[in-house]
């Protein structure tokens, strides 16, 4: 076999085992589903109806988002259940809590995975390279994430695989889940149940690029500044 057909092998090979981490990560979360999805949907309601007083509702509630990596959590149907037993305000408060401890748990267990080993594994340059790529889009594919099932959790467990820093990916987690909170308590206060997926998404990507024009305008609006501050001083 020559040079330039072991090399592409090689890198055949690596891509393949990068896919397989990405199925592994799905089998992961969707495995569950399979297995117990039908009898979470049965228990979920039971127990969020076992205590009395809006504390037991607003605690299992919120335990139950939190668990949504590991177990098959009907979240949409909790987060309604929220929003309805504790008010607009206070169930997309605790929506939101959830959501956000969710991607925490999912965080967590990814961070366990062995990175130096997986590197090795499927390649320095090709997990470097993807790596730097994760990084730098951060922001949008860890918002775009968070309403949508099965992809919630996988980005979740994928932002702590690939080790991004933890203030840029529970920024981009906290600023989703206090839209996904907010959506759902209006829709609680309009009556209308669960907000509309698009709307969802609309919001979760309208929001951070709003965010993005202003602090693009303000930088070079700062940035401008001392040049014409060091016009006036030469004339």
């Amino acid at each position: 076999m020559s040079s330039g057909a072991r090399i592409l092998d090689d890198n055949r090979l690596r891509w393949l085992r990068l896919a397989f981490l990405v199925v592994a990560l799905l089998l992961l979360v969707l495995l569950p589903f399979a297995f117990f999805g039908e009898a979470m949907d049965r228990a979920a309601p039971q127990w969020l109806q076992a205590g009395d007083g809006r504390w037991w509702l607003a605690a299992v509630g919120i335990a139950l988002l939190a668990a949504d990596v590991l177990l098959p959590i009907p979240s949409s149907l909790v987060n309604v259940a929220l929003c309805l037993g504790l008010g607009p305000i206070w169930g997309g408060i605790a929506v939101g809590l959830g959501c956000l401890l969710a991607f925490a748990v999912g965080y967590g267990i990814g961070w366990l995975v062995p990175e130096p080993r997986l590197r090795a594994w499927i390649g320095p340059q090709l997990w470097d390279r993807s790596q730097s790529g994760a990084r730098r889009h951060a922001l949008w594919w860890i918002l775009g994430a968070r309403p949508l099932p099965v992809l919630a959790e996988i980005s979740a467990l994928l932002a702590g695989v690939m080790r991004i820093a933890p203030l840029p990916a529970f920024a981009s987690a906290s600023l989703a889940s206090v839209i996904v909170g907010l959506l759902y308590g209006a829709s609680a206060w309009l009556g209308a149940g669960e907000p509309h997926l698009g709307l969802t998404l609309l919001a979760l990507l309208a929001l951070p690029s709003a965010l993005w024009l202003v602090h693009r305008l303000l930088l070079k609006r700062l940035l401008s500044a001392p040049d014409a501050a060091q016009g006036v001083a030469r004339e």
